[in-house]
């Protein structure tokens, strides 16, 4: 065994450069300086479903610890002891308070601000800020992007989009300022290219095309840096390099496959509108899961710690056929107590709770230095509406899992809440747990206290 004054120590920013190429690694012994313990930062991101959930199935019919999964829950069995299920839970700020219809809008633009929307269509929206921003605001000078928005679904930040809403509002859950919103990323291959293209080269989109066609694999242009690297690094690095690398190389290779089949889709329905509409299932989901691979590559390189990800814009109607769940999503919603609705709802409920729990499984086999990248995150899904069907903002569908570096008080339990309890507690509760000294956030009364 090594001395360990005289191991290697590797910069936390070191990165396996190539051409146009910029691999950061992820976290390894070699990263903790001889004779000093590591600081592990701590991640934050939340999921945003759209449409709201059917809560008969979602949630548990017992609190504390000694519960049975609901249908909706059950991918998540392997992972109970990390998460947290929240019921009682509020967005005050999402009821129309005199506004009228525009429940989705609102749902989507309150999600992480709990703030009410200006009702407009035009130039003058004002919501924000959502605390994922204040979070990035406070820590994100500390890693290469201090956030990082990601989504399903386009959309314009113009025009309205629901019952005299703003697009802003059902496009966009992350809000930099009251009055303006982060737009998201929701091009796996943009992704990627941000997160290994080299920011010293600035390539723009044909430059990068351009390099794509030379070169098979943004690895083949640091191989000499990586083998060079491994020699000096110690068994167990060697390993989570060779696994980081080979995680690499698989999202390369479902892009390249996106990119064909993508080109071969347009080449039948050329309409976006079209394309959206009818997502298979070697579309959507492949998609889906390339951008969940992207986030957890970017969590555990450390190029970001805060993170939200947009499963759809608010009143999205993309159909889910390939689940059995023929028809738009969001007129499957509005389900009246049709049964063949409802079980359509729940099928892409259950889709949906399926690839998250596959997201955080893949954070669990991380390591971060000795616990998982799990076990130092804090991660949130849930919905801004609780029944489609009704539009209520109240009784919210939560499930937060993580341990956030062993700071989260509770674990493994159905926490049922006050009726009516501020979501903002619990935003405000993952900023502390994140490391961030907000003092208030929106409508929150404190730090939700089962949790910090």
């Amino acid at each position: 065994m090594a001395h360990p004054l005289r191991r290697r120590h590797l910069s936390r920013r070191t990165f396996l450069r190539g051409t146009g190429t910029a691999l950061a690694l992820p976290f390894l012994d070699a990263h903790v300086p001889a004779m000093r313990s590591a600081s592990r930062p701590v991640r934050a991101v939340w999921v945003f479903a759209p449409n709201g959930i059917v809560m008969d199935a979602w949630r548990p019919r017992r609190t504390g610890t000694a519960f049975e999964l609901p249908f909706l829950l059950e991918p998540f069995a392997p992972l109970r002891d990390r998460c947290v299920v929240l019921s009682g839970l509020e967005i005050d700020a999402g009821w129309a308070h005199g506004d009228g219809p525009g429940d989705h809008a609102r749902s989507c633009a309150t999600f992480l601000t709990c703030t009410h929307p200006v009702k407009t269509g035009g130039a003058d929206i004002r919501v924000g800020p959502s605390i994922d921003q204040l979070v990035a605001a406070e820590l994100g000078a500390r890693t290469s992007w201090p956030s990082l928005e990601l989504g399903l679904e386009g959309g314009a930040s113009a025009g309205v989009c629901d019952s005299g809403y703003s697009c802003a509002y059902s496009n966009n859950v992350a809000w930099r300022t009251a009055t303006t919103p982060v737009a998201k990323e929701t091009e796996p291959r943009a992704v990627f290219e941000r997160l290994f293209g080299d920011p010293a080269e600035q390539l723009d989109a044909a430059a990068r095309a351009a390099r794509r066609a030379r070169l098979k694999s943004v690895l083949d242009t640091v191989l000499d840096d990586v083998k060079a690297l491994q020699r000096g690094l110690p068994a167990d690095d060697r390993r989570k390099v060779d696994e980081y690398l080979d995680a690499v190389r698989e999202v390369e290779q479902r892009l390249d496959r996106l990119d064909r089949e993508d080109a071969e889709r347009r080449a039948d329905l050329p309409s976006p509108e079209v394309l959206e509409r009818h997502a298979d299932d070697g579309g959507f989901v492949a998609r889906l899961r390339t951008m969940y691979d992207l986030l957890a590559l970017a969590l555990a390189t450390d190029r970001t710690r805060i993170a939200t990800l947009m499963l759809g814009n608010g009143g999205s109607n993309r159909s889910y056929a390939f689940v059995g769940a023929p028809g738009g999503h969001h007129e499957l919603s509005h389900h009246g107590g049709n049964a063949d609705r409802l079980a359509g709802i729940r099928r892409i409920n259950r889709f949906h709770t399926e690839e998250f729990a596959r997201f955080l499984t893949t954070l669990a086999q991380r390591d971060d230095g000795g616990p998982s990248l799990l076990d130092q995150s804090i991660v949130l899904f849930g919905s801004g509406i609780s029944d489609g069907n009704r539009h209520n903002h109240d009784d919210l569908p939560v499930l937060l899992c993580g341990a956030a570096g062993g700071r989260l008080r509770s674990r493994g339990h159905h926490l049922a809440l006050p009726a009516r309890t501020p979501m903002a507690d619990v935003h405000l509760a993952i900023a502390h747990l994140a490391g961030a000294r907000l003092a208030s956030f929106a409508d929150a009364r404190g730090p939700l206290e089962e949790l910090v």
